[in-house]
């Protein structure tokens, strides 16, 4: 056997009162855990026969360690074209409106007053029935994107009944969450959108409080937003079937250097509206969208993940949850997957879902074809549908990364771009795999839930 190449730890934790330990972390399983100086000397040191024969298993079980003669990338590689193989639900991103009230300046999309009519609604049955029929899917999962989607709610509703009846039909799961941006998330409308839409998990942005969130997330006409979003989001999260459903709203904080400071009093607001049980929390750095140059004021990717340790850390004195470590990742993105994709209100049919309505992306090699076309018609290998190649043939250096089981390359659309996607976790893992163990080991209320072995060893669960 020999350590895994797929293998990070912390520094020794003596500093923080964890005298002769370190967090050890296999992203081959994205499993973390607090080993003994020695034990950690003597995996460095190949000094196997030294560690006792339980500890050993533990860390072969958990792909530590691995045989020797193991090429690593192409095991990773094989498992995870087998876990796509394998994937059990359909997973589509219907864009039901070309149109947004809001006026983002980091947005890459050309909004147009346009909403999928009852042929392209036809067209996405049609397509996603015919998607079905390729293979056996346990489940079918839906993904509500736009523009605005609610700004095309009819045709939301219209497509939700076809495909909750075909999956009962069926005798498949049907999942769907939504991407939006609050402004029309009202109680009455929610109430549809979870009763009869079965939409039960949404992602709102919020870009800090309402002094930094209004002068960047507002109308096309230069209208405040920030003020109605927290009422709906406060309206709803207070609803009976918010909590009946298991419904989550996770807010999203998109950050540059122009808002970064305005991150803390948001994490408070939350915590004084008394949304903390209700909601989730996570932060993104802008980047390039379609070309249009957002990224100009990015932070440093350092500095970001600095920050972002403090940010879910401050999530975490305020009880609102946050994910800290990332999880194996055998599929990065719905890019390549070949049977996931993007359905436009035009009935365009694309890769990725920043490619419709995007001066860039929209026509040309990124567009895979056109609903209302035959299907001989369609462009197979449309921009990133590659990725798979792309990665295998060492074009970027993901190849050689400890990082990619869990972070499988990032953003394709980014490397396809010329700028790597590397994610703050490949910066700020040893804080994040301390704060982890941390908040785990207070939330801790079953000790049997904890895999000890004689205090030498422990799974972090």
């Amino acid at each position: 056997m020999k350590l895994s190449k797929y293998f990070l730890t912390t520094d020794t934790l003596d500093e923080v009162g964890i005298p002769n330990k370190r967090i050890i972390f296999s992203t081959r399983t994205a499993t973390s855990i607090l080993v003994d100086e020695s034990i950690y000397k003597d995996l460095i040191e190949s000094n196997l026969a030294n560690i006792e024969p339980g500890i050993l298993s533990k860390l072969i079980d958990k792909e530590f360690l691995v045989s020797e003669d193991q090429d690593e990338f192409q095991s990773i590689v094989t498992a995870n074209s087998a876990a796509k193989k394998d994937g059990k639900f359909l997973s589509m991103t219907i864009q039901p409106s070309a149109n947004c009230q809001l006026g983002c300046h980091y947005c890459g999309q050309l909004h147009s007053k346009h909403y999928a009519s009852d042929q392209v609604i036809e067209k996405y049955y049609e397509r996603i029935v015919q998607l079905l029929s390729d293979r056996e899917y346990r489940g079918l999962s839906i993904t509500w994107y736009g523009g605005e989607p609610l700004t095309g709610y009819g045709a939301i509703r219209k497509t939700s009944e076809k495909l909750i009846s075909l999956a009962n039909e069926r005798g498949m799961a049907y999942f769907s969450n939504m991407v939006t941006n609050g402004l029309s998330l009202k109680p009455s409308i929610f109430e549809e959108l979870v009763e009869v839409c079965k939409i039960t998990d949404y992602q709102i942005t919020i870009d800090g409080t309402a002094e930094s969130h209004d002068k960047r997330r507002i109308t096309k006409s230069g209208e405040s937003t920030f003020d109605l979003i927290m009422k709906n989001i406060c309206d709803v999260s207070q609803m009976d079937i918010y909590s009946a459903r298991n419904c989550n709203i996770s807010v999203r904080v998109n950050i540059d250097k122009t808002n970064y400071q305005y991150v803390d009093p948001l994490i408070d607001l939350i915590r004084e509206k008394e949304l903390q049980s209700k909601v989730t929390m996570y932060f993104a750095p802008i980047v390039d969208f379609g070309g249009n140059d957002a990224g100009k004021e990015s932070l440093d990717k350092e500095f970001f993940a600095g920050k972002e340790i403090e940010w879910l850390l401050r999530c975490y004195e305020n009880e609102i949850k946050v994910k800290v470590l990332p999880s194996r990742t055998h599929s990065v993105c719905m890019a390549e997957n070949r049977d996931s994709e993007v359905l436009d209100a035009f009935g365009n049919i694309y890769a990725c879902w920043e490619f419709p309505y995007s001066e860039s992306y929209a026509q040309g090699d990124s567009l895979i074809g056109n609903l209302f076309l035959p299907k001989e018609t369609y462009n197979e290998n449309a921009t990133l549908r590659n990725w798979n190649e792309m990665l295998t043939s060492g074009a970027t250096w993901c190849k050689t990364c400890n990082h990619l089981p869990v972070c499988g390359g990032g953003c394709p659309k980014s490397w396809h771009e010329g700028t790597p996607a590397c994610p703050p976790f490949k910066f700020n893992y040893k804080d994040k795999l301390l704060l982890d163990y941390y908040i785990k080991k207070k939330n801790e209320v079953d000790k049997e839930n904890n895999e000890v072995d004689k205090e030498n060893i422990e799974v972090i669960k």
